[in-house]
């Protein structure tokens, strides 16, 4: 059951143009380590990838490249074998756009719902919002980077 789903998932990425498989593959590959690393170890061993990176930030980067990335990597994000919440597809993002030369910058924040709260994550590069809207920011509260510093454990 589980190898029939995942084989339909991945029929449906592979029926994109060819010249995408190598993104395509990058990907998946990504979303899938930064999956296990996030279920299975401390929180203390990975959450450096929510700190910022010391990737050189190119200014004269082509936003469609960047575009073009968040886009596939969603697309596949939408096709993989688990659900990627929001945390997922942002630090697989971010890890992405560091192998290109590319410094995105993790965001946290938080709302109040009825039954609580709820948190979200979203990445941004020079100032925008890349793999949100534009108006996440007026949605949620971000948290503090020195919060995150202090935090023991993160729940999934």
């Amino acid at each position: 059951m589980l190898l029939r789903k995942l084989n339909l998932k991945l029929g449906r990425l592979f029926s994109l143009p060819a010249k995408s498989y190598p993104l395509l593959l990058e990907a998946w590959l990504t979303l899938a380590w930064v999956d296990l690393a996030i279920r299975f170890l401390p929180y203390a061993r990975w959450r450096h990838w929510l700190e910022g990176s010391a990737s050189i930030q190119s200014a004269d980067q082509p936003t469609a490249d960047i575009d073009g990335l968040i886009h596939t990597s969603e697309q596949v994000a939408r096709h993989h074998y688990a659900a990627m919440n929001c945390l997922r597809r942002t630090v697989a993002q971010k890890m992405m756009l560091a192998r290109r030369g590319i410094s995105g910058q993790v965001h946290i924040g938080v709302k109040k719902e009825q039954a609580g709260f709820a948190a979200h994550a979203w990445l941004s590069y020079q100032g925008e919002v890349l793999n949100d809207s534009a108006d996440v920011t007026e949605r949620y509260v971000e948290l503090e980077r020195a919060l995150w510093r202090s935090v023991k454990f993160f729940t999934d």
